[in-house]
C-alpha cells in the first residue's frame, strides 16, 4: 500500500478554524495519487477525542500524520495528540507544520519526542517528497533527525502564483465529518476563502506581518492566487455553504477585480453572505461592489471587521506603519460611510486591543481605557448602532515583533509552553485573558495592571448589564467617569481585588457608583438623579440574578400586582436615545420628569408612563377580576382588548398579577 496522508488540526476550546492551506495541500497531494484525509478534532467534545482519532487511525491507516501547530493558542491540544497518537501509529511518521511549528523548528524537535519531522514555510512539494521515500537531505524545507543531530535543510520551496491556482482550497470532500465543521464555523465568520500567502505589510505586533513571515516561513514576498481561481473555489463551495470570510488585503484594487468578477458571475452573484476582515478603511467603491456581489439583506447581517488596536493616532502610527494606519477621525467618517451605503444591512466590528508597546504608562493606559469608553457613546449619540467596539487583550504571536523584542529565549519551544502554563494557571495575575497575552509593558507595576483590568472589568459589567446607566454616566461625566471608577476599584476593593472580577452580586457596585457620585461636589450637580438611576438598576441587577422577591398573594381572594416586580422612577431611563436627548436639551436640574414604571417581566423589562399605568394595571390594586378590568379598560377606551389580552398574560405568566 502507498504512502496516506492524514492531517490532524489539535483539540483547542479556542480555535476549531482549519488553516486554509491544509485543504490545498490535500489537493496537492491527490492530484499527484497520494491519499490524503483532514481530521478536525477541535470540532468534537473533550471526552470524544480519543476515540475518534482512534477510529481515523484504524480506518484510514496512515503511512504518515500531518500534525498542524499554526496558531500558537493550539499548542497544549498539539501537545496532548502528539504524545497520545505516538505509540498508536505502528511504525508512522508524525510531521509538524504550520506557522509555530515553522517558526521553532530545531527546538520544538528537541523538545517533542513524539515529532519525526518539522515543515518550514510552504508544504506542498516537501511533503510530496517525504511520503514518497526521497532522501532527507535533499527535501526543501525539512527538519529532522540525523546521525549528526537536527538537521536543518535550506528553504528553497515557495508555492508561486501558477501553483496556488492549480490548487483546491475548498474540495470539502477531504475533510472527515465536513458538516460538523460547516456547522461550527457558519455559527462564527464562514468558510476562509483563500486568496495569497504572504504580507507587504509590518505591523509590529502580528505573527502574520512581512518580518513575521521570513521568520516562521522564510517568505520574502507576497504571493497571490489567480482571480479565476477563486472564482472555481467559490462554484465548488457554494453547493456546501452560502457563507464565506475573506481577509488578505494586501492588494485593495486586487480585491476590487475579485469582487467585481463574484458581481459578474451569474452563478455567484448575491449568493454569498461574505463577512470581511478589512486592513484598510473600505473606501466607496469597495463598499459599492460588495454591495453589488454579496448578500446584504438577511436578518443575519454580514461583518466589515476593523482593527485601529490602540486609541492614539501616534501610537497607532508606531504599530501599524503605512498604508494600513488611520486616523481616529478617519475610521468615524468610514462608519458613517458604511452607515450610508448599508444602512443597517451590515455590522461593523472595531477591534482595540490592549498593552501594545506604544502604550508605555498608567496614565497612558487610563487614558487609552477612558477614550474607547467614550467613543462607545459617542457612537451612540451618532446613531451609529451597527457598530461594536471590542477591547481585548492583544495576543503576542509567536514571530511578531513583540515576541522578538521582549520575549526571553524566545526561540525556545520551552518559552511558549510555559508562558501559555502561567497564564492558564494565573501564577502571575489572577484575571482570566482573552488571549496568550505574553507581553506586558514593563513600565506598569503588576498593581497597576491588575487596577487597569478592574476598571475595564467594571466598565464591561456597566456596559453589557446597565446599558442605559453606562452611556448616562458618560453622557453627563465624560471621561471623569473613568476618575470615578478609577477611585472605586482602588477603595472600594482594596481589601479584595480580586472581587471585581469574581462578584456576581451587582448592587454593591451600583452603591458604591451611587456613593460615590452623590458625595462628589462636582459629580452630582450633573447627576442629581442618581439615586433614582441606581434604585432602577439595583432592581436590574436582582432581575438578572432572578433574586427578586414575589409578593406571596397565595392564599387571598382578591387580585393583585406584585410590586416587587415594579419600579416606579422619575424618568424612563429605558428609552435611552429620548432621555440622553432631554438630557442636552433640558440640562440634569431642569429636566421635567416623566415618571415611569418598569415592570420586570421573565425576559423583558417592560415600560409604561405612570399616567398609563395609573389608568390601567393600578385597579387591580383595587382588588378587581380580570373580566372587570377589560370591561373597565372597553368603558374607558383604552388601547386595544387584543392589547389588554396580551398583557395580562404576560403578567400572569410571569407572577406579576396574581388573579382569585
Amino acid at each position: 500500500m502507498g504512502s496516506r496522508f492524514l492531517i490532524i488540526n489539535p483539540p483547542s476550546e479556542y480555535f476549531f478554524y482549519i488553516p486554509m492551506g491544509t485543504f490545498a495541500l490535500c489537493d496537492y497531494l491527490e492530484q499527484r495519487g497520494i491519499a490524503a484525509r483532514i481530521l478536525n478534532l477541535s470540532l468534537y467534545r473533550e471526552d470524544e477525542v480519543h476515540a475518534v482519532l482512534d477510529q481515523h487511525l484504524s480506518s484510514f491507516r496512515p503511512s504518515h500524520v500531518g500534525l498542524i501547530l499554526h496558531w500558537q493558542d493550539t499548542t497544549e491540544g498539539f501537545l496532548n495528540t502528539g504524545e497520545y497518537m505516538r505509540p498508536r501509529l505502528r511504525g508512522g511518521k508524525i510531521i509538524c507544520g504550520g506557522f509555530t511549528a515553522g517558526y521553532f523548528g530545531a527546538s520544538l524537535l528537541n523538545e517533542c519526542e513524539f515529532a519525526d519531522y518539522v515543515i518550514k514555510g510552504d508544504p506542498e512539494k516537501p511533503v510530496e517528497m517525504l511520503l514518497r521515500d526521497a532522501d532527507h537531505s535533499e527535501i526543501p524545507n525539512l527538519i529532522y533527525r540525523s546521525e549528526q543531530g537536527i538537521a536543518e535543510n535550506k528553504v528553497s520551496y515557495a508555492a508561486d502564483e501558477q501553483a496556488l491556482s492549480d490548487m483546491s482550497f475548498s474540495n470539502l470532500g477531504y475533510l472527515c465529518d465536513h458538516q460538523l465543521y460547516l456547522s461550527a464555523i457558519n455559527k462564527k465568520l464562514g468558510f476562509p476563502v483563500f486568496v495569497g500567502r504572504g504580507c507587504r505589510f509590518n505591523c509590529r505586533y502580528c505573527g502574520g506581518s512581512r518580518s513575521a513571515y521570513r521568520l516562521h516561513s522564510a517568505r520574502k514576498g507576497v504571493v497571490v492566487r489567480s482571480v479565476d481561481s477563486i472564482i472555481r473555489d467559490l462554484h465548488s463551495l457554494k453547493n456546501f455553504t452560502d457563507r464565506i470570510y475573506i481577509c488578505h488585503e494586501n492588494d485593495r484594487d486586487y480585491i476590487k477585480s475579485l469582487f467585481r468578477a463574484i458581481a459578474e458571475d451569474k452563478g455567484l452573484v448575491k449568493i454569498f453572505h461574505m463577512n470581511y476582515g478589512a486592513w484598510m478603511l473600505p473606501d466607496r467603491e469597495l463598499l459599492n461592489l460588495y454591495r453589488e456581489a454579496f448578500v446584504t439583506n438577511r436578518s443575519d447581517r454580514p461583518v466589515f471587521e476593523l482593527s485601529p488596536e490602540v486609541f492614539d493616532d501616534q501610537a497607532r502610527r508606531h504599530i501599524k506603519p503605512g498604508k494600513v494606519h488611520y486616523s481616529l477621525r478617519a475610521l468615524k467618517e468610514n462608519l458613517s460611510l458604511i452607515g450610508e451605503t448599508f444602512g443597517d444591512e451590515v455590522n461593523v466590528s472595531v477591534f482595540f486591543s490592549r498593552y501594545h508597546d506604544s502604550i508605555g504608562t498608567y496614565e497612558e493606559m487610563k487614558r487609552e481605557i477612558s477614550g474607547i469608553s467614550m467613543l462607545k457613546h459617542e457612537l451612540l449619540c451618532d446613531r451609529i448602532m451597527n457598530a461594536k467596539i471590542f477591547y481585548d487583550h492583544l495576543s503576542t504571536d509567536v514571530a511578531g515583533q513583540y515576541w522578538e523584542t521582549y520575549v526571553a529565549e524566545n526561540s525556545h519551544f520551552g518559552t511558549l509552553t510555559s508562558s501559555i502554563r502561567r497564564i492558564r494557571n494565573h501564577e502571575q495575575y489572577n484575571f482570566t485573558f482573552d488571549n496568550l497575552c505574553i507581553y506586558m509593558p514593563r513600565k506598569i507595576s503588576d498593581r497597576d495592571i491588575v487596577r487597569c483590568e478592574q476598571m475595564i472589568s467594571v466598565l464591561k459589567t456597566l456596559e453589557m448589564h446597565f446599558h442605559e446607566m453606562f452611556h448616562i454616566m458618560f453622557a453627563c461625566f465624560g471621561p471623569e467617569t473613568v476618575d470615578l471608577i478609577e477611585t472605586i476599584v482602588t477603595h472600594a476593593y482594596s481589601d479584595n481585588p480580586d472581587r471585581v472580577f469574581t462578584s456576581r452580586d451587582h448592587t454593591k457596585l451600583l452603591d458604591h457608583i451611587s456613593a460615590g457620585i452623590s458625595k462628589a461636589g462636582t459629580l452630582f450637580p450633573r447627576m442629581p438623579f442618581i439615586r433614582d438611576l441606581c434604585d432602577l438598576n439595583i432592581r436590574k441587577a436582582r432581575y438578572l440574578q432572578k433574586s427578586l422577591i414575589s409578593e406571596d398573594l397565595s392564599g387571598t381572594d382578591k387580585s393583585g400586582l406584585n410590586h416587587d416586580l415594579l419600579s416606579i422612577n422619575d424618568h424612563d431611563y429605558l428609552d435611552l436615545t429620548g432621555f440622553l436627548q432631554r438630557l442636552k436639551e433640558e440640562g440634569p436640574h431642569s429636566l421635567t420628569p416623566e415618571k415611569t414604571v418598569f415592570i420586570f417581566l421573565a425576559d423583558e423589562i417592560l415600560s409604561m408612563s405612570y399616567t398609563t399605568y395609573e389608568a390601567t394595571l393600578k385597579e387591580f390594586e383595587k382588588g378587581i377580576s380580570i373580566d372587570e378590568y377589560y370591561a373597565l379598560m372597553n368603558s374607558r377606551g383604552i388601547f386595544s382588548h387584543q392589547y389588554h389580552r396580551d398583557l395580562i398574560e404576560k403578567l400572569c405568566r410571569c407572577r406579576v398579577l396574581h388573579t382569585n
